[in-house]
């Protein structure tokens, strides 16, 4: 069964914007939002895909990361987000 249209309200700005970037990329706004949300990741995925990083460094190289190791690399990669959002 093929997905069903449906609606999201947002600002004008916003659609204009959208509109603009689908134009540019030879697309719809449809096919442009489906890009942007399948390239972006939830928590629980982003969570899954670092878990499966630190099983294959565990079992490449033997080295267990540490519990303080990961949380300081999360920060660090906090940082990075708030500047780029910046």
């Amino acid at each position: 069964m093929a997905d069903q249209d449906t609606s999201i309200k947002t600002t004008r700005d916003v659609r204009d914007r959208l509109r603009a970037l689908a134009r540019e990329r030879g697309t719809t706004m449809n096919d442009l939002l489906e890009e942007l949300v399948t390239r972006e990741l939830t928590q629980q995925e982003r969570e899954q895909r670092a878990q499966l990083a630190l099983e294959e460094i565990r079992q490449t190289t033997g080295v267990t990361v540490s519990g303080e190791a990961r949380a300081r690399a999360q920060e660090f990669l906090q940082e990075l987000e708030r500047g780029h959002a910046a």
